[in-house]
């Protein structure tokens, strides 16, 4: 059950992802509700790649979880985020350019983001665990601390630090290396 609950992260970025490819550019399916419709479903696709962890963690954690199933349910999202990019970016480059196209800047983000979340709802869920009276461990560690840091900074360079250009030069060079 662990292991289906920890795919949480992986189907609401799939089901948004196939809404926002079926719906986008036609209009006359939806009517007024399409541009409120289709942006409810990108920033529940942008939920799923970053954040969706903590929807699943505190449960997962209470049931015992195994790391390897926290991790699952870290990279669950991102990773298919990354899959589903790629099949899209088949359209329109070769198979090796398109599987390159699936670890993009907004895929390795997506990562840190949700270890940030998965930080952050690990907190929450010592705290919450400890006013119930169990023995959780003290709320904050340098390592939890480390993996917000780290996280957070990851976005910050790959995706924020001016519009995310210099990581997407990196990232470019990359694929001159390879397919150039």
């Amino acid at each position: 059950m662990n292991k289906v609950l920890a795919l949480v992260p992986a189907a609401i970025v799939l089901a948004a992802s196939i809404f926002v490819k079926v719906f986008a550019g036609r209009y006359e399916v939806l009517g007024a509700a399409y541009a409120p419709l289709l942006n409810a479903g990108v920033l529940l696709r942008a939920f799923g790649m970053f954040a969706s962890v903590v929807l699943v963690w505190g449960l997962l954690r209470s049931r015992g979880a195994s790391r390897g199933v926290l991790a699952l349910a870290t990279l669950s999202g991102p990773i298919t985020y990354g899959i589903v990019s790629a099949i899209d970016a088949l359209a329109f480059f070769p198979a090796g350019q398109a599987a390159y196209y699936g670890i993009n800047p907004i895929a390795i983000a997506a990562v840190a983001g949700q270890c940030a979340a998965a930080a952050v709802a690990e907190v929450a869920w010592r705290w919450w665990s400890r006013r119930r009276g169990r023995d959780a461990g003290t709320p904050v560690t340098w390592r939890i601390g480390a993996a917000f840091g780290a996280g957070l900074l990851t976005v910050f360079f790959t995706v924020l630090y001016q519009g995310g250009v210099p990581f997407f030069y990196v990232y470019q060079r990359g694929y001159m290396l390879l397919f150039t």
